[in-house]
């Protein structure tokens, strides 16, 4: 089975880097009842360009991504679509995003039952932070990532859609419409 879950952060920026281990206590999952609040708070103190949390992805209940991984949750959502729609059209897509040096990278396996093999390149957080970079691989069946992925940021697109700055919306939706397109 493969969980996708999006994440808003309880705190800024600076708290979130001041606190350095995260939790799932410091999340809240965007169907909760406070995540449109904590969206807007956050959009509206970075004036509109930051929406901090994360999308923990596991397949069998082995972990592609964890809380650790935060970032701006819109820039973490268009490397996922952009690396998933580069992928399924050259059989390689690779996105890297972020001052945390984050980076995904998916290749198409080409077998009897095709697959994803799903690389998640990690680390570097802060200067502050002795961070060790790290990679999780995890191999996928190519029709329930695909499947996820559109199901799963649509879900977000609606999210962002709710908050009062829609900020990267027209273009999460452009790369979702695309990947239906592979279905």
């Amino acid at each position: 089975m493969v969980t996708i879950q999006t994440y808003i952060s309880k705190n800024g920026y600076d708290a979130i880097v001041n606190k350095h281990l995260l939790a799932n206590e410091d999340f809240v999952p965007i169907h909760h009842s406070s995540a449109k609040q904590l969206g807007n708070q956050q959009l509206f103190t970075s004036k509109g360009t930051s929406l901090y949390g994360t999308v923990i992805i596991s397949y069998q209940h082995q972990f592609l991504s964890r809380f650790y991984d935060w970032d701006d949750v819109d820039g973490i959502w268009l490397s996922i679509l952009q690396a998933m729609h580069d992928c399924l059209n050259t059989g390689i897509g690779n996105c890297g995003f972020s001052e945390r040096s984050m980076d995904w990278q998916m290749n198409r396996l080409i077998e009897k039952n095709p697959a994803l093999l799903v690389s998640w390149y990690h680390g570097f957080a802060s200067k502050q932070w002795n961070d060790i970079p790290i990679k999780t691989t995890l191999r996928f069946p190519e029709n329930l990532l695909l499947n996820n992925i559109i199901e799963k940021g649509t879900t977000y697109l609606k999210f962002r859609e709710s908050l009062y700055d829609s900020g990267p919306s027209q273009n999460i939706n452009q790369l979702i419409n695309n990947l239906k397109s592979f279905k």
